[in-house]
């Protein structure tokens, strides 16, 4: 593979990023336990690295190592960001509702999570936090910003202003231009092609 072919790699593996990072946005408006994804986050993140194996097994010269695991990491807080930010965009065009408790869960090594309803009627999602840093009981009532499409957690009034001010939105272009780097210099033509049992000397290994 020439040189200009080795940097046409790049786009594949920022492209790969960007679909995987693409697929947090339904899991952030469909799975409403916060607990449960940073595990899908996983699977999800897991399922990247091995399109990259296939990417670096199939070219004619092995990409860099640090760059990509560096590409990788950063992708992973990209994801992170994403998926904060699609509840924030949510939530930002959402309602404030007078809401009651309906259940309690246990947060064991953290503060307790809230079933909320309006009127009888359940919120999708769960409340993570309460006024004051205290806890609720069933039967208490909050203010909460609900989004009117029912995809985000239910989340207090104050919290997300605070969100809102450390908007982490504007994190997602810098980051996918310095992914974009991380991409280049990982497939930078500068590096030895694959060999089929001979080193850079033209001895095959072994033959000494």
């Amino acid at each position: 593979m020439r040189p200009r072919a080795d940097l046409a790699i790049a786009p594949v593996y920022l492209l790969t990023m960007l679909a995987f990072t693409a697929l947090i946005v339904p899991v952030a408006t469909t799975w409403v336990r916060s607990d449960v994804d940073p595990i899908v986050g996983i699977v999800i993140l897991t399922g990247q690295i091995l399109v990259f194996y296939l990417i670096a097994t199939h070219t004619e010269r092995a990409p860099r190592i640090v760059p990509l695991v560096a590409a990788t990491l950063l992708n992973a807080f990209l994801m992170g960001v994403v998926a904060m930010s699609v509840q924030l965009s949510l939530l930002e065009g959402g309602r404030q509702v007078r809401a009651t408790v309906a259940v309690v869960y246990d947060g064991h090594s953290g503060p307790p999570d809230y079933d909320l309803a309006v009127d009888g009627d359940p919120i999708p999602g769960r409340l993570s936090a309460w006024p004051g840093d205290g806890t609720g009981a069933p039967g208490d009532e909050v203010v909460v910003v609900q989004d009117r499409k029912g995809l985000a957690d239910p989340r207090l009034p104050e919290i997300l202003a605070e969100d809102l001010e450390g908007d982490v939105r504007i994190l997602i272009l810098p980051i996918v231009g310095i992914l974009a780097a991380l991409c280049l210099a990982a497939v930078w033509p500068s590096r030895r092609r694959r060999t089929e049992g001979f080193t850079a000397g033209g001895y095959r290994a072994g033959s000494r």
